[in-house]
C-alpha cells in the first residue's frame, strides 16, 4: 500500500509518496455495516527513514493511504 505524505507547513518538503505495510486494522465502530476502518502503518521513506503512522484512513489526500495502481 501507499502512504501519501504530506509535505511540510512551509514547503520545504513537498507531499509524496511511500511504500507502507499494514500492523493493524482498527474498526470505528464494530457494529456498523458500512465496515468503516484505519489502519496502523509502518511506513518505509523515501529518503531512507522509518516511521509509524496510527489511525490512518483510506483516501488520495494527504496523511492517508491508499493501494498503488495497477500496471
Amino acid at each position: 500500500m501507499i502512504y501519501n505524505h504530506p509535505g511540510s507547513a512551509d514547503g520545504k518538503y513537498p507531499p509524496m509518496k511511500s511504500p507502507a505495510i499494514v500492523q493493524r486494522v482498527c474498526l470505528q465502530n464494530p457494529n456498523d455495516t458500512e465496515n468503516e476502518f484505519t489502519v496502523d502503518l509502518f511506513v518505509m521513506s523515501n529518503t531512507g527513514g522509518i516511521f509509524f503512522a496510527k489511525g490512518i484512513a483510506y483516501g488520495e489526500g494527504p496523511s492517508q493511504w491508499n493501494w498503488p495502481p495497477r500496471v
